[in-house]
């Protein structure tokens, strides 16, 4: 099935989609970063299975930030030991992308300037680590950032999301919030 407006077709999709799902292992340089982002991501979502009285505050919002920020540092730190910092490319332009809107994120969360439910949205571990990991990979592989990538990165954030609430359903919770 070939979608005539846009010139690729749904395999082409798919082949992006899995290029993109197994982009750590075939470049397997980013799994120093990209394997503790997810460790992370699900270990968090362990946590909070188990104690759902308990919510995202301000400070694990700062610190989701921060976390963006240091996936930042890793990018330019790749892209200069490849002596990809002397030209303005598409890495580059990714790579102050993710760093500006860590920056941003870090202040707002630090200042408490957005309201907390917008705040604790944009900051929480899915987006977060969700945006760092696609950065990575963008960074990272000779995957190219176009339409398709973006639609293939979509159906991931979807995947991502619905194993999460499955992941959630499972994980029994805590005795103590039984009683709440």
């Amino acid at each position: 099935m070939v979608i005539e407006s846009t010139g690729f077709s749904i395999f082409n999709l798919t082949d992006r989609f899995i290029e993109l799902l197994l982009a750590p292992i075939n470049y397997a340089e980013m799994l120093w970063i990209a394997v503790p982002l997810v460790l992370t991501l699900f270990l968090t979502e362990i946590y909070f299975s188990r104690y759902k009285q308990e919510e995202l505050g301000w400070n694990s919002a700062y610190g989701n930030a921060l976390v963006l920020l240091f996936v930042s540092v890793d990018i330019f730190r790749y892209l200069f030991n490849n002596n990809m910092l002397e030209n303005m490319t598409t890495k580059l332009a990714i790579a102050l992308a993710v760093t500006i809107m860590a920056i941003m994120l870090t202040f707002v969360n630090f200042l408490h300037i957005l309201p907390e439910d917008l705040a604790y949205g944009l900051s929480s571990k899915l987006p977060i680590n969700f945006l760092a990991y696609l950065a990575l990979i963008l960074v990272y592989s000779d995957i190219p950032a176009d339409f398709q990538t973006f639609l293939a990165s979509a159906g991931i954030l979807v995947l991502f999301a619905a194993a999460i609430i499955l992941f959630r359903k499972l994980i029994p919770i805590s005795i103590e919030e039984i009683d709440y």
